[in-house]
Formats: structure tokens, sequence, C-alpha cells
């Protein structure tokens, strides 16, 4: 029974207890804590779980107190990381999270000593700070899977799941939030999602997505497979499901669907339609995101259509997943069709091999 109350000693969840953590920055900690779990995504909390973990992984061993860390203790860290492979943007989430505990606890930030400074400037220097994209699955693939995929209901919700998260250009805790009453079907057969709230839209202000006319065709009948009126639109299903017109395959639904849940279905829509295994390797939840921006630049959609699509604050994100698209329609493609640099007999060239 002692364990089953938290003792008034402890911290945030992610923030256990602690010798070596300053008992004024426990308390603020603890107070800020009250307050901040109603607020932050789960998303944001599991992350500074894990992130702080490793962080202690670090500390305890070496008898180092992690809250305060002194900014020497900070910048061995971050050579620790080096010397174990972690790459930039991984090791900058890390003391993003060391950040965040020290800013709460109203101590110095150690981050931003100088010491951590050169520190990552070293680990960039010998690591590429270039991050491995998605694999991204755009309407050409989609449409393939929309005609293969058969009558199961796992078809049913993954069709219906994929032309969603096309449409709406959504992120995966965007998707599985989703409940019936957010989606509004118009007069001419398209539609409306309601994004409640997102990654960029904390306050929950929400934001209106499309829907085509072939998604709310799939939605509609993922629903009426599985009689879903209210509630989670995306749910589970236990089992391995059955077909969606017969009896036997109701009851094998369960509740609203993960964000994990939501990667894995994608990796399944990839193997499903023949992409290589170590490409499928490469497919996340933000596979659809990735190649429906991609899509949306190969159209020649103008940026600000594709940031307000994909509920963008700044371009950076969308630039970064249509670089090549981009590439292939910049100055320099434009300047070489006009000097036809491109003109005449082209032989493939294997560069590994050359």
């Amino acid at each position: 029974m002692e364990n089953s109350v938290q003792p008034p000693e402890s911290v945030a969840p992610w923030i256990e207890r602690n010798a070596l953590i300053e008992e004024s920055a426990a308390t603020r900690v603890r107070e800020w804590w009250v307050r901040a779990q109603h607020v932050y995504p789960v998303n944001t909390q599991k992350a500074w779980r894990s992130d702080w973990k490793v962080f202690l992984e670090f500390c305890q061993p070496r008898g180092l107190s992690p809250l305060p860390i002194k900014s020497e203790d900070a910048a061995a860290f971050v050579s620790h990381c080096r010397e174990a492979g972690k790459k930039p943007a991984t090791v900058r989430r890390y003391l993003s999270t060391v950040a965040v505990a020290h800013r709460v606890a109203k101590l110095l930030n150690p981050i931003q000593d100088e010491a951590v400074t050169l520190e990552l400037r070293r680990l960039d220097q010998e690591r590429s700070v270039r991050q491995r994209q998605a694999k991204a699955l755009g309407w050409e693939q989609i449409k393939r899977f929309l005609e293969t995929a058969g009558e199961s209901l796992p078809a049913a919700r993954e069709c219906a799941l994929v032309c969603v998260a096309y449409d709406t250009m959504a992120r995966r805790s965007e998707l599985i939030a989703l409940d019936v009453d957010d989606i509004e079907v118009l007069p001419d057969g398209t539609g409306r999602a309601l994004i409640r709230k997102s990654k960029t839209d904390p306050a929950g202000e929400g934001n209106t997505a499309y829907l085509s006319r072939t998604t709310i065709r799939h939605l509609n009948e993922w629903l009426k497979a599985v009689e879903i009126t209210e509630g989670a639109i995306f749910r589970r299903i236990i089992g391995r499901g059955t077909a969606k017109d017969l009896p036997s395959g109701r009851g094998r639904i369960g509740g609203r669907l993960s964000v994990d849940g939501v990667a894995q279905a994608f990796k399944r829509v990839a193997e499903w339609i023949g992409i290589p295994v170590d490409e499928v390797a490469q497919v996340s939840g933000h596979s659809i995101r990735v190649g429906a921006t991609q899509d949306l630049l190969a159209l020649n959609i103008d940026l600000a259509s594709v940031m307000q699509a994909g509920r963008w604050k700044t371009n950076r994100m969308p630039m970064r997943y249509g670089e090549n698209v981009l590439a292939a329609r910049g100055g320099m493609a434009k300047a070489a069709s006009m000097q036809q640099r491109n003109a005449g007999d082209f032989n493939l060239i294997n560069f590994e091999n050359s």
C-alpha cells in the first residue's frame, strides 16, 4: 500500500525521485507538472520520459547531478552521445528536454553554455545533420492499393485511413483523434474534416481539411461495415477480421487506433503493393504526408496552398519534403531546358560501378 501513493517529494513522472536532484528544484518541477500534464500532448510527455531516461543513464553511473547539471557535464553528455553514434537531431532533442527541466525548475540553462555549443558543432562536423526522410506514399501508391485491397475489414479500414491521411495531410495524432462528428459530407459528395488540435495548433482553435468523393466513399464503407455511428473513426481490429459483408466480422472492433497503429498500417499498405522490403522499412506515419506534399508540388500547386493544406506555419518542412520535385523545377533545370543541355540521346550511367 505504501507504493500506491506518490511520495510528496516526487517530481514529474519522467523525472523520477533522485537524491542528486536539488529539493528546491524538485518542488518547482512538481508544481509545474500539476498544471502542465493536462496541457502537453501525450507524445510530448512520452518523448520527455524517453529523453530523460537516456540523460539519467549518463549521469547516474558518474555520480552527476542531473538537475542542475553543470555545463561541463552537459558538454560531456554531448561528447558521449557523439561517441555512441547518435545523430545530431537526436542529441538536440535530448538537450531540449534537459533545458525544459532546468527552465521549469528556475535554474540556469546549461545548454546555452559555450562548451555545449562547441561540442554540438563538433558533432555536426563529424556526423551529417541531414535526417533520413520517410519513404513517400503518394496518390499513385494509394490508388494501387485501393484497386487491389480486397473486401476484408482490415482492407476497408486501411482504404479509408490512407484516403483520409492523403486528403487531410494529417499527422498520426490528428488521424487517430478524428471522430464521426468531425466529418461533414457536402451536397456535392465531397466533405470536410475538422482537425480539432494539431502540433501547430496546441490551443485547439481547429482547422478544416478537404475530403474528396473517393475518400468519403471509402470512409462510408468502413463506418458502415463496422457499424460505427459515433466516437473514434479509426479503431483497432481484433484478430484478422473477415469479409466486410459477413455478420461474423462484427464485434471484432477495439478501441481507438494508436499512433503506432497508423505507422504499422502504412507499412502493411506498402508491403501489399509490392514496395521492396528495404523501402518498406523506411515507411512511417509521415509517409503519406510526405507523398501528398510531393504530389502537390509536382502538380505546380503554389507553396502557400501546400502549407495551408498541411497546416505548416513555415515553409521549412514542405520544402524539405519536396526538395527533389523542386530541384527538377528550379532555376538550373529551367536553364538546362532553355539551353538545350538535356537534348540528345540518353544512356543510363551507373555511378556506383563507374
